[in-house]
């Protein structure tokens, strides 16, 4: 899978769980950045997007997970 066609999955998960119909993924997203972008509210995206894809995070990743673009790159290294 591509980074591109990822963003298109995960794209309405986010614009759903952060309650933000017309956000668009930027790799910069972050809880400074995203209005919306609680703890409850990362920990249910990455459940949909684990869900969603059939992967399961690791707490260390999870920790790492501080912008949209680090978990972009790490549910990539789950599929590929």
């Amino acid at each position: 899978m591509t980074r591109t066609e990822l963003i298109e999955i995960i794209q309405p998960l986010a614009q759903n769980i952060f309650s933000q119909p017309e956000l668009i993924i930027e790799d910069n997203l972050s809880a400074e950045t995203l209005p919306g972008w609680t703890s409850l509210t990362f920990t249910q995206f990455l459940t949909e997007i684990e869900n969603h894809l059939n992967i399961k995070f690791k707490m260390m990743e999870i920790i790492k997970m501080q912008k949209m673009g680090a978990i972009i790159d790490t549910t990539l290294n789950h599929l590929n």
